[in-house]
């Protein structure tokens, strides 16, 4: 399962916000223990995390700062851009901002690419692949990564993966 500083999402379902919309929610995880809740807002709004009152607090206030303080903008930074410039956005409101839509939308993203990682290694029959991003919304997946996918793919935003050991951050 994909992990960023020890959070996890599981369970994640998708629904429909109030324009139709698909929409993801799940339970979080912290090191293996579920910890709270997360959704996209129906309406548009603000991403929504709700950790367990039940917790004891010196665990609340350790999420609340892991979560809270997670810088965005790193992990899939070369994706972003591709999405910045496909839509002429100036003001690259994902870098080096703080908070847990942030930490939640990488995790996301990662869960994403280990799904794929695991659907076409499996129909490859073999453990490295790279998703190739053409666009934003446009990617291939190579099998072999020890080939030179820089010169093959000059221009495209290329993540690697060899193990699911990759999609713990």
């Amino acid at each position: 399962m994909s992990k960023i500083n020890g959070f996890e999402l599981k369970g994640i379902k998708n629904f429909r916000g109030h324009e139709e919309e698909e929409l993801i929610q799940g339970n979080v995880y912290y090191k293996g223990k579920k910890i709270g809740y997360y959704s996209q807002d129906a309406w548009g709004g603000m991403d929504i995390f709700n950790i367990d009152y039940n917790l004891n607090k010196d665990l609340r206030k350790e999420i609340e700062d892991l979560s809270n303080n997670y810088i965005g903008g790193v992990l899939f930074k070369e994706l972003d851009d591709l999405y910045d410039k496909m839509y002429h956005l100036e003001d690259k409101w994902h870098y080096e901002k703080k908070g847990y839509e942030y930490l939640f939308s990488d995790l996301l993203q990662l869960n994403e690419h280990e799904r794929l990682y695991k659907k076409y290694t499996k129909k490859f029959k073999h453990d490295k692949i790279a998703i190739v991003y053409e666009d934003a919304f446009n990617m291939k997946i190579v099998k072999n990564i020890g080939q030179d996918l820089d010169k093959l793919f000059k221009d495209k935003v290329i993540f690697k993966y060899d193990s699911l050991e990759n999609f713990n951050k």
